[in-house]
């Protein structure tokens, strides 16, 4: 039943999109998600809009961690809007560990202050539609996503274009060289290669705009911009 879902997700977008339509008790911001199509793969990139997207996690589990932090930024016009930056801090209504304070710099008392997951996933969704959205290394964001939209709508995968920097370079560099080592395609490693600026990891925001800075390295690279459509990236 799980590979069916896979299989009409991927190849009848629209059909899918329309059967969770049906499903009850979904959120006025997942509805209208739901009812705007996915990005054309055959769109120039130039007149997509892209969100860039980081969570910091209590792990990497996504059925038994909590997402603690969403950071997000925009790229509009192939160019970074950086007043559409936000960090949303997610109350995970359980104490945090000590090795997630260390690693992330956050407190219970400043989760507490946090959002609940349901109202963060309601932001998500709104920044999310008619966009496509961008990360480094997907299986933490697609996976946390995927189990919040289980957890509170009985959706299993959501439908979405997600395009990976990780998995961009990871191509790039199969062509050039073949074997490739886990530690060169970290972030702050790959943003050393195109000779961006160092940042402070470990805080969704930063993160989120570090993503989307390698991305338009990553596309900038690949040269003759105006003619590169999405699925081609």
């Amino acid at each position: 039943m799980k590979d069916l879902c896979i299989v009409i997700q991927r190849f009848f977008p629209k059909y899918y999109q329309k059967s969770l339509l049906k499903k009850p008790n979904l959120s006025k911001p997942l509805i209208d998600y739901l009812s705007t199509p996915l990005i054309s793969q055959n769109t120039l990139i130039e007149e997509i809009e892209f969100l860039v997207l980081d969570f910091e996690t209590t792990g990497l589990n996504a059925s038994k961690e909590k997402i603690i932090s969403i950071g997000y930024t925009v790229i509009k016009n192939l160019h970074l809007l950086a007043s559409s930056s936000r960090h949303l801090l997610v109350n995970p209504k359980q104490l945090l560990k000590e090795e997630n304070v260390s690693i992330h710099q956050l407190t219970d008392d400043n989760l507490q202050q946090g959002v609940s997951l349901q109202n963060a996933m309601d932001e998500l969704f709104s920044v999310m539609r008619n966009r496509v959205v961008v990360v480094h290394f997907d299986k933490i964001e697609k996976n946390f996503i995927n189990h919040a939209c289980h957890h509170l709508y009985q959706i299993n995968r959501l439908p979405m274009i997600m395009l990976d920097t990780l998995q961009i370079e990871a191509r790039k560099m199969s062509r050039f060289q073949g074997y490739i080592q886990g530690d060169n395609l970290r972030l702050f490693t790959l943003r050393n290669k195109y000779n961006l600026p160092r940042y402070k990891a470990h805080n969704a925001m930063q993160d989120a705009i570090a993503t989307a800075e390698l991305f338009l390295a990553q596309v900038d690279y690949m040269g003759e911009v105006k003619s590169i459509k999405l699925h081609q990236v």
